[in-house]
């Protein structure tokens, strides 16, 4: 495992390569939400902001999960369907036990698109905790930041081989 010094914080990246973007699935999505690859997307940016474990629990309520973003690819196809940009949206990464991070889907963080000087782990005054949750900004980049925090949010579930 390799070491990556960021304001002087050495953050642990996996030796394992990325997922490829994957192949066109053959089943179906929840209504009004999108296919790509073998999953389905669903970006939520309306007036009213979630916070991280609000938003996550939106996603699994539909079997779904925040969305784990493991390309350029997966990126750009967020930042399509996140047309309003009302909001930055809350991403599937997490500060893990081992205050490194990780994917609510478990797969190796091997694509990394943080902003200039992020992960900053800050503490704001008046914040009950710190910079534990990850979102994306309308450029695609990724912030830590509170995760009682107001934001939107990008759901990704399996594509289903039953009609939905």
């Amino acid at each position: 495992m390799s070491l990556v010094k960021i304001l002087n914080v050495y953050i642990p990246l996996s030796s394992e390569s990325p997922p490829p973007t994957p192949a066109p699935g053959d089943g179906k999505c929840l209504f009004g939400w999108v296919p790509f690859g073998r999953y389905c997307y669903f970006v939520y940016n309306g007036p009213q902001g979630f916070s991280w474990p609000e938003a996550r629990h939106y996603c699994q309520i539909v079997r779904g999960d925040l969305a784990s973003i493991h390309s350029r690819a997966d990126t750009e196809f967020i930042l399509k369907m996140n047309y309003t940009r009302v909001h930055n949206v809350w991403i599937g990464l997490t500060r893990d036990n081992n205050f490194g991070w990780s994917w609510t889907d478990m797969q190796p963080l091997a694509f990394l698109n943080w902003a200039p000087n992020e992960p900053n782990e800050a503490f704001h005054q008046g914040d009950v905790g710190g910079e534990n949750c990850v979102e994306m900004y309308p450029d695609g980049q990724w912030n830590d930041n509170n995760c009682m925090q107001k934001r939107g949010y990008a759901c990704r579930h399996r594509q289903c081989e039953y009609s939905v």
